[in-house]
């Protein structure tokens, strides 16, 4: 796949905006989202840009970079471009993080809905839920929710048209082409079809977010609900 070099604007005078995507672009392809990740990964670890970066935000098709001074935008652009050039001929291995789901019952409301609408009974929706394997793109909508990219488009759903007022911590969804697990309580118009006992956002730790941009994320599912 060949990639574009980025379009590169300043959205304030200490953020860069690389766009690697137009606005209109609907799909992004795995192997670019990748390497975006791989990017930032390189530019928060090296020694002569991570000092100069207050926060780097991977969206889809994307990289918001934050300086600490905007005075040194030229010299991390000059940095940024030599290591997305570099990283073309690197294959960073991604973390793999594994997640233990209890699909159905209370912890997935939805799961038998869900099953159906994709022409399949519960165990096979399962089945291919949990052998995927999927990529953290982006985080985003509330502290450490990951938009998993990889989903069978044989479990594709539309998100609900009335979302659900209350959806547990830990409830594994589906919206769309995404996967993804709530880290917190909160509404979701995903469908809940399992839950996790793992705690995906405690701001008490660091990092606080178990998943990152860039981690590879396998489901496994139990047989016995953990609190």
């Amino acid at each position: 796949m060949s990639i574009p070099d980025p379009a590169i604007s300043f959205v304030t005078e200490h953020g860069i905006l690389l766009e690697f995507v137009t606005a209109d672009c609907v799909v992004i392809e795995p192997d670019l989202q990748q390497r975006l990740c791989q990017l930032a990964r390189l530019l928060r670890e090296h020694s002569h840009t991570g000092p100069l970066l207050c926060d780097i935000v991977t969206a889809p098709g994307s990289l918001l970079l934050v300086l600490h001074d905007g005075r040194t935008a030229r010299r991390l652009l000059r940095h940024a471009e030599t290591l997305w050039r570099a990283s073309a001929q690197k294959n960073i291995a991604a973390r793999l993080v594994t997640i233990p789901v209890f699909y159905g019952g209370e912890a997935g409301p939805d799961l038998e809905h869900a099953a159906a609408a994709c022409g399949m009974d519960s165990q096979s929706f399962v089945e291919h839920h949990s052998t995927g394997h999927y990529f953290v793109q982006s985080l985003g909508f509330m502290p450490g929710f990951a938009y998993l990219g990889g989903l069978d488009p044989a479990l594709h759903l539309t998100r609900k048209n009335t979302p659900a007022a209350r959806v547990p911590a830990g409830s594994v969804a589906i919206g769309g082409s995404h996967t993804g697990i709530y880290p917190s309580e909160s509404p979701g118009g995903w469908h809940i079809i399992g839950r996790t006992s793992l705690t995906l956002f405690d701001p008490y730790v660091q990092p606080p977010c178990l998943l990152q941009p860039g981690d590879t994320v396998k489901f496994v599912a139990i047989t016995e609900q953990r609190t």
